[in-house]
């Protein structure tokens, strides 16, 4: 089974949600649809000074071809979304596919690109 990552910007918690809830949301709407490998805060950017953090969860998407898999996985990942939607207030979701050691960013669906 392939695996993919899901990516989406944090702007900030919604009032009253503790910043770890954000995390634990994210993993649990995934992994309501989809078996969830990992996740994690991404603060990298924020580090450098050009970004924001990122919560990312790690998945697998079941065996189909790749335009198939790619597209579940994007569904996925919007469930995902929605999902945090109710906890903090993001931006910029991104998912990748793990291809021969590396990260492929996919292009959106709904925005091709």
């Amino acid at each position: 089974m392939p695996s993919f990552r899901a990516s989406l910007g944090i702007v900030d918690a919604r009032p009253g949600v503790p910043p770890e809830a954000v995390l634990d949301t994210a993993r649990a709407a995934l992994a309501a649809v989809r078996q969830v490998e990992d996740a994690f805060v991404d603060v990298e950017p924020l580090l450098r000074g050009d970004g924001i953090p990122r919560v990312v969860v790690r998945f697998l998407e079941p065996t189909g071809n790749d335009a198939e898999e790619d597209a579940r996985a994007w569904q996925a990942a919007m469930v995902m979304a929605a999902g945090v939607e109710a906890v903090a207030e993001t931006v910029g979701l991104r998912v990748y596919r793990r291809a021969g050691g590396r990260w492929l960013p996919l292009t959106d669906p709904g925005l091709g690109r």
